[in-house]
């Protein structure tokens, strides 16, 4: 064998071992960056869970499922059985990793149940998840599955598989997380950059693999163009994630999650207004004993809703706030200080006659919770709306269930202290059709009074200087409708029950401006005994918020031995029979004067008209003439890349050549007309020291004056050659350099005379006449 034949032989790396050894440490490189992802993404888990249960369970399930793949890989197994590999980690570990799970074999049934029910669960349930048992399968599910895949898919070599697991577990942790994000801007950009850079690394490997293989062995130019890739990527991919994570706005508050979309509200139309118990409870029920209570205090009120909208037909809780009520657990939190506080006193409430929806509950609760024999059934229907400080079981209850609550009775301020807070604005609802004559009483009463205290104060002693009377004798009737408030105020003399005047005295304070709603509940002393709950200590009572106290309570209702005086105080067995507050008429809507045209165009359209069409022709035609010659070349380079690599065989490789060439005149170095490959790629070569021109354009001559046609594959590599050869011929020029060589004109402007010698040997080259020359 010759020397010329010896020295044209593609050389070969000294070692297989060290490219294997290099394709093992890569791979090591990629999986620790993906499980550093997966790591990040579980805080993500955090706002839904608490940090200590929703990240911690993540970070089980992705060491775990690190695991998993690994010993799949190693063990060569496919699909089904790393499923199945999975599937036992998850049932054998999880039962005995997770806190609420559970121990022995009830943890392993609860695990297997909660595999298909807390996804469900996970989106119905209030927040934080991690005050119900069996959720924390959620996180670990996750990522047990995750890391699973991306740690096989990394080991067979699928980069863009285990990126997109990294990605499909921030998108399971965010769509059933919480509307509240954690870090969006650091946690989103650092999992952004991480992915592309992890896609990024792969791909510059992978070409550079194939160019070697191309140039038939290693290349030092070569190298340091794919080490300044590389480099160049990550240093973008970090500017572009710090500027992603400082212009990004911050996320709203109520952000859309799935919990949102199909969380199913609480229907309150199911429920009657709570007031219209309270006639059958004073009279039916006045010696039934309803509940005990134990450790309210002889002054404590025990609550059953909170009312703040009135249609004219009776006072309901808003409608429109019907999603206020979430589902609570026994560790939920029902106010902002949390489930304990050093002033917290238990209090147990046990049903015995109570059979309505409506919680008992201590203003303030901090939390609930169920016991009995229906503990199971009332705690997965009990809901809570933090803000009126009301509970509703769907379920309903009944004796035997066992309520124990931590509540915090806050203290009353004097109304000196009141006077200096003044009224709070509470998010309330509407009060309509009120009676004319209401809010010309409250006038009467307040006269000449503006401070809110002042105000409250005489209306306060103007109805409890009125008549109590629960129909059992007199005409009283039941019901709280406009029709029942407008006899009440026009009367010579105030009558009615608590249901009554809690009502009137909210619509009184509504009327001047006071923010009010009626609270209905017990007050357990009324009888005298404050451990037993009877019909007889049923009441109704008017909150008004106060800023920075929050909602106080105003009793309006006379004393019950302040009755008319033809009244008989002495109760009958058989009461009136409760009636129904016929319905009001309807309201015709009101009709609006025509609208006029002046023709003088001075309408609102006309003067909120947008600007001038002709003021943005003229600057959107000034910005396209700076705009189009740039476009215009861009566009022609590109159709000319495009058309270069979509011919046959020979005229891609002649092409893949051409463009490099065409770099070269972009960049002011112009090869002499009528040259060969190797002659251009000598005259060039000086001007690019970091790209090897002329073992490129060797490689080009090989392909097409080898025997047969150029592979695919072949002309697919010198594409990719001819690619890292053009960022290695711009290492080393400026910025603007390097934008004026992409905008330049210079290539797209060849003489006549190469252009016909360039396709001459195209000709040649088709037919097989040049494969003499150059050998």
């Amino acid at each position: 064998m010759s020397a010329a034949a010896a020295s044209a032989r593609p050389s070969r790396p000294a070692s297989g071992v060290s490219g294997a050894a290099r394709a093992r440490r890569a791979t090591g490189l990629d999986v620790v960056l993906v499980l550093g992802l997966e790591l990040v993404a579980c805080a993500l888990f955090v706002p839904a869970f608490g940090p200590a249960v929703g990240a911690g369970a993540a970070a089980g399930g992705v060491c775990a499922g690190a695991l998993v793949g690994a010993a799949g890989r190693w063990r060569r197994l496919s699909a089904l059985p790393v499923l199945a590999l999975a599937a036992v980690v998850h049932l054998g570990v999880a039962p005995w990793a997770l806190p609420d799970v559970g121990r022995g074999a009830g943890a392993v049934r609860a695990v297997l149940r909660a595999t298909v029910t807390v996804w469900r669960d996970a989106l119905t349930l209030p927040l934080p998840l991690s005050a119900f048992p069996t959720m924390s399968v959620l996180p670990w599910l996750t990522g047990l599955a995750a890391a699973t895949v991306a740690v096989r898919a990394l080991l067979d070599g699928r980069v863009h598989a285990a990126g997109l697991a990294v990605v499909c577990q921030a998108l399971v942790a965010l769509a059933w997380g919480a509307p509240a994000a954690l870090a969006p801007r650091a946690i989103g950009a650092g999992l952004t950059c991480g992915v592309l850079l992890l896609w990024a690394l792969a791909f510059q490997r992978g070409r550079r693999s194939r160019v070697a293989e191309v140039l038939a062995g290693s290349d030092a130019g070569l190298r340091r163009g794919a080490r300044l890739g590389a480099v160049r990527a990550v240093a973008v991919l970090a500017a572009a994630g710090t500027a992603a994570g400082a212009l990004t706005p911050a996320p709203a508050q109520d952000r859309v999650v799935l919990r949102s979309l199909l969380a199913p509200p609480v229907d309150l139309t199911q429920y009657a207004t709570p007031l219209s118990l309270v006639r059958a409870l004073e009279t039916e029920f006045a010696s039934t004993t309803l509940m005990t209570v134990s450790g309210v205090g002889e002054d404590g009120r025990v609550r059953m809703a909170a009312l703040d909208a009135y249609d004219g037909l009776s006072a309901r809780i808003d409608q429109g706030d019907s999603s206020r009520f979430q589902r609570v657990g026994a560790d939920t939190p029902l106010t902002g200080a949390g489930t304990h506080s050093p002033r917290a006193r238990e209090v147990v409430v046990r049903l015995r006659d109570y059979s309505f929806a409506w919680v008992p509950t201590v203003s303030d609760a901090l939390s609930i919770a169920v016991s009995g024999p229906r503990a199971d059934v009332v705690s997965d229907s009990l809901h809570y709306d933090m803000s009126s400080s009301t509970g509703i079981a769907t379920a309903g209850l009944t004796g035997g269930d066992v309520l124990t609550e931590q509540v915090v009775v806050p203290a009353v301020p004097s109304d000196a202290d009141l006077a200096l807070l003044g009224t709070g604005s509470p998010r309330l609802g509407a009060v309509v059709n009120v009676p004319a004559s209401v809010e010309a009483m409250a006038r009467s009463i307040v006269d000449t009074a503006s401070e809110p205290v002042a105000q409250i104060r005489l209306l306060q002693q103007a109805l409890r200087a009125g008549y109590y009377s629960d129909g059992t004798t007199g005409s009283s009737p039941p019901g709280h409708g406009t029709a029942r408030i407008a006899q009440m105020v026009e009367a010579g003399e105030l009558v009615g029950d608590d249901e009554q005047y809690s009502v009137l005295m909210m619509l009184l304070c509504r009327s001047l401006g006071i923010p009010a709603r009626v609270v209905m509940g017990f007050k357990p002393a009324t009888d005298g005994d404050a451990s037993t709950v009877t019909g007889q200590d049923i009441s109704a009572w008017v909150e008004v918020d106060f800023r920075q106290v929050g909602w106080v309570a105003v009793d309006v209702t006379p004393d019950r031995d302040h009755v008319p005086q033809q009244q008989n105080t002495q109760k009958v067995s058989n009461p009136e029979p409760r009636v129904l507050q016929p319905p009001l008429p309807l309201q015709h809507p009101a009709e609006l004067p025509p609208a006029y045209d002046d023709g003088h165009g001075n309408s609102p359209d006309d003067r909120d008209a947008g600007p001038d069409l002709r003021l943005v022709l003229a600057v959107g035609g000034g910005l396209l003439v700076l705009v189009a010659p740039v476009v215009t070349i861009l566009t022609l380079k590109a159709l000319r890349r495009r058309r270069r690599r979509r011919g046959s065989g020979p005229d891609r490789a002649v092409g893949a050549w051409d463009e490099v060439v065409d770099r070269a005149r972009d960049l002011g170095s112009t090869p002499p007309a009528g040259a060969t490959r190797r002659e251009e790629a000598e005259v060039l070569a000086p001007g690019f020291p970091t790209a090897d021109l002329r073992r490129f354009a060797r490689a080009v001559d090989a392909q097409i004056f080898g025997s047969g046609e150029p592979s695919p594959s072949a002309v697919d590599g010198l594409w990719e050659s001819a690619d890292a050869m053009m960022r290695a011929m711009s290492t080393g020029r400026s910025a603007p350099r390097r934008l004026i060589a992409r905008l330049s004109t210079h290539s797209l402007r060849r003489l006549p005379r190469q252009r016909t010698a360039r396709r001459f040997r195209r000709r040649l080259v088709r037919g097989g006449l040049t494969r003499r020359r150059n050998p």
